[in-house]
């Protein structure tokens, strides 16, 4: 606490004297702290075998077998846990992140030295790659899942990365292929829980027939926002269609919105959802229209509405009506992607995207990423 001197002169008139006393106001001023950084050095006992000759070194839990050499000086546990949760989760670059280190902390570190370190918290059956497959069998169980996916490059070849998330759970995996067999690969052939996801063609594949589907209110929206735009202007009433038909869709996600808040009950939920439903079926369930866009959307819809695809939230409001949660799951990897030339190499994809899985499940369960981290060292 620092007390400011008394004034003794105003600056509005000028005047100089004693002046009335009114109040105390307080301000702060925030600034780093000068950080120091420790540097452990460790005398190895470097022994001579007397019975074949071979060399043998003093051991240390903190120590590798293979920290010899060029890779003698290595990153603490904090540090390489702070540098991969500023990449992980905050998006800053590789190339980045030694600048920012020294800036704050004053360590100069090399882009190896982190990708080394990377390479080795996440060592196959080391302890966050078990992590990582535990959370794939989470999300087996988990009462419903998000999924989408973005693109990628591995080695410049084009890739995809998709996300699948639960209420506090998310795994990320980069693939080479688009199937359905990738999203297989996370949530097994026998998953009981609900599927939350667009309308993508690969979610109609015969080896998901099995599994329920939430189709992602906002993506129909845009659909029949598009239609109606592409309508406008032309002779007749085709704009129509997808005016009404967006409107439901408002109608419908506005209507989950409030009974999560808590401003309608479940019967009112349930009896407006009705409603809704009715609506629905009126604008599906029809002549064919004329234009080509509108019957297109019409027949799409109709197909996933005749398998209870659209309005599986209005019979159990846990279920989410959109698939925002997957798509703002992704946008720090569209960050990754436009700012670097995503992963040189199929080791490099794996190394980001269980450390990335780790990270953000680590926020979703409000949890400290560089904690987490070190526990998996």
């Amino acid at each position: 606490m620092i007390d400011v001197p008394l004034p003794n002169s105003c600056m509005a008139c000028g005047y100089v004297g004693e002046l009335l006393f009114k109040r105390h106001d307080r301000t702060w001023i925030s600034e780093l702290r000068p950080q120091a950084v420790t540097v452990t050095a460790y005398h190895i006992p470097v022994m001579a075998c007397p019975a074949c000759g071979k060399t043998v070194r003093g051991q240390h839990s903190n120590l590798r077998t293979d920290q010899v050499g060029a890779t003698a000086h290595r990153c603490g546990p904090r540090l390489a846990a702070t540098v991969q949760t500023l990449h992980h989760e905050l998006g800053v670059p590789q190339r980045r992140i030694s600048r920012v280190l020294q800036l704050t902390t004053g360590i100069q570190l090399t882009q190896g030295a982190s990708t080394q370190a990377a390479g080795r918290l996440v060592r196959d059956a080391g302890p966050l790659a078990v992590h990582v497959a535990a959370l794939e069998q989470e999300l087996r169980s988990a009462p419903y899942v998000h999924h989408d996916d973005t693109g990628w490059r591995i080695d410049a070849t084009p890739a995809w990365v998709s996300t699948v998330r639960s209420q506090d759970t998310v795994v990320f995996r980069a693939n080479l292929h688009h199937t359905n067999q990738e999203l297989r690969d996370v949530i097994g052939n026998d998953f009981n829980g609900v599927l939350v996801c667009d309308r993508f063609n690969v979610y109609d594949s015969t080896l998901l027939a099995k599994v329920r589907q939430q189709k992602c209110l906002a993506h129909v929206l845009r659909n029949a926002t598009a239609v109606r735009e592409g309508e406008q202007g032309k002779r007749g009433q085709g704009h129509v269609y997808g005016q009404r038909l967006a409107g439901v869709c408002r109608e419908r996600m506005g209507l989950h919105r409030l009974y999560r808040k808590g401003v309608c009950t479940t019967d009112e939920y349930r009896a407006q959802g009705e409603e809704l439903t009715l609506r629905l079926n009126h604008l599906l369930q029809r002549r064919p229209l004329k234009t080509v866009g509108n019957e297109r959307l019409r027949l799409g819809l109709l197909n996933q509405h005749e398998q209870s695809r659209l309005l599986r939230f209005l019979e159990d409001p846990d279920i989410p009506p959109t698939n925002n949660p997957a798509e703002r799951s992704l946008r720090t990897v569209v960050m990754a992607r436009k700012v670097s030339q995503c992963s040189k190499n199929a080791l490099g994809a794996q190394t980001y995207m269980r450390i990335k899985s780790t990270v953000e499940t680590a926020r979703l369960r409000g949890q400290d990423p560089v904690d987490i981290l070190i526990s998996f060292r």
